[in-house]
């Protein structure tokens, strides 16, 4: 397998693609006629780029029979640029080789997510050496309005789907994708279409051997916990009978937290853990709050997954746990493909767009953790700031908020 990065922050949509994609053949020391239908582009872009102008500028430097993959997202991470304001674009090539991959699309997924999943998994079979599926899919059901709040596609019954008709022997993960902060519409790059309301999935197999780990940094308020008593959907609306917004006005002690869309110091979190041991960062799976409802009468959680009887945490982000959570984690895996006699050959890293430091009030970006890592290992580097985060998570793939997923694919 051979890997090459291209990043474009240029106005010009099509030319950035262009950009992008001459940048990714240089830096894979590839030309555009030595890939070929069993190869694959990856490439992202931020919402302030026409996705289809973008998209038709990589094609235009590539054979018809390429696959493009990918689609919107909040900002891109590369071994140079790490970049979530302008035009921000990022292609990767990749050379596939020994490994082989193959694709499952649905559209329509705002009509019954659930059913997307099982669709997808009843495309794909489970071949001996099939190690890896992708999943991507646009968060977005209905873009923010002046007046609504933004409706989003959940991650829980897509992936449930993907469990009905798989054994969950092969690792799911990937990303729900995001334009900005805002929500806007959102765009999938699906092989030689550009796409709304999808899903896809790529399975790889043959001689890819993939490493993973998850980024967490969220730790609890206190040790009070609190049992969901009014929810609809992503709209929650008490806890322990108490309207939410009072509540999170008196823990935070103030009410600056309403003002921000995300929520930028505060999260919930269900803790996945024996509840009889000392609580671990790493065992909450947490869900960010987009922010508070206009009258006041509740808060917008990013998924929708929550139930009334559930018990949660408040959670607040810990910026020094996320860096170096980020750090050690990411050169922990990278050291194990070493000491494994394997070769890195090519990293993924799924971020939640709140970890950006201009939106978690931080000085330092942690994905400039991961940067440091694959430059010092020499791994070529594709990262987008997204929604959701998708990874194995204590037995199953799940939909994770404000983590970070970090995949190497290795021979």
């Amino acid at each position: 397998m051979k890997a090459g990065i291209g990043y474009s922050n240029i106005s010009l949509s099509k030319e950035a693609g262009r950009q992008a994609l001459n940048s990714a053949l240089t830096d894979a020391a590839l030309s555009g006629t030595q890939l070929s239908a069993d190869d694959m582009v990856l490439a992202f872009c931020g919402a302030a780029v026409n996705a289809s102008e973008f998209y038709h500028g990589i094609r235009s430097g590539l054979p018809a029979e390429v696959p493009i993959f990918g689609g919107s997202a909040i900002g891109v991470i590369t071994n140079q640029a790490l970049s979530y304001s302008g035009h921000p674009a990022v292609v990767a090539v990749l050379k596939l080789s020994s490994i082989k991959a193959k694709v499952a699309l649905v559209e329509e997924l705002y009509k019954d997510p659930l059913l997307c999943g099982e669709q997808l998994a009843q495309q794909l079979d489970e071949p001996a050496d099939a190690s890896l599926q992708l999943l991507l899919y646009d968060s977005v059901k209905y873009p923010a309005t002046a007046t609504q709040p933004p409706v989003l596609n959940p991650s829980a019954p897509l992936l449930k789907g993907l469990e009905t008709w798989s054994s969950g022997r092969i690792p799911t993960v990937g990303a729900g994708l995001l334009g900005d902060h805002q929500f806007s519409a959102t765009w999938q790059f699906a092989g030689h279409q550009v796409l709304q309301q999808s899903a896809m999935l790529l399975q790889f197999r043959g001689a890819l051997q993939p490493y993973l780990t998850s980024m967490h940094g969220c730790v609890p308020y206190d040790k009070t916990q609190y049992k969901i008593t009014n929810i609809f959907g992503q709209f929650l609306y008490s806890l322990n009978g108490e309207p939410v917004v009072p509540l999170i006005d008196r823990v935070y002690g103030s009410t600056q937290w309403r003002q921000a869309s995300p929520v930028k110091q505060l999260s919930l979190g269900v803790y996945c853990g024996d509840p009889q041991q000392p609580q671990r960062e790493d065992l909450f799976v947490n869900r960010l709050i987009s922010g508070a409802l206009p009258d006041g009468s509740g808060v917008i959680l990013f998924e929708p997954d929550l139930a009334a009887g559930m018990q949660v945490q408040l959670m607040r982000r810990d910026p020094d746990t996320i860096l170096a959570s980020a750090r050690v984690n990411s050169k922990k895996l990278l050291n194990k493909i070493k000491a494994d006699g394997r070769k890195a050959r090519f990293a993924l890293y799924f971020d939640c767009g709140g970890r950006a430091a201009a939106y978690d009030n931080n000085q330092h970006e942690e994905a400039a953790e991961i940067q440091a890592q694959c430059n010092a290992f020499g791994v070529p580097l594709l990262g987008i700031y997204c929604g959701v985060e998708i990874a194995p998570f204590l037995g199953k793939s799940r939909g994770l908020d404000w983590s970070g997923v970090f995949v190497v694919f290795a021979e």
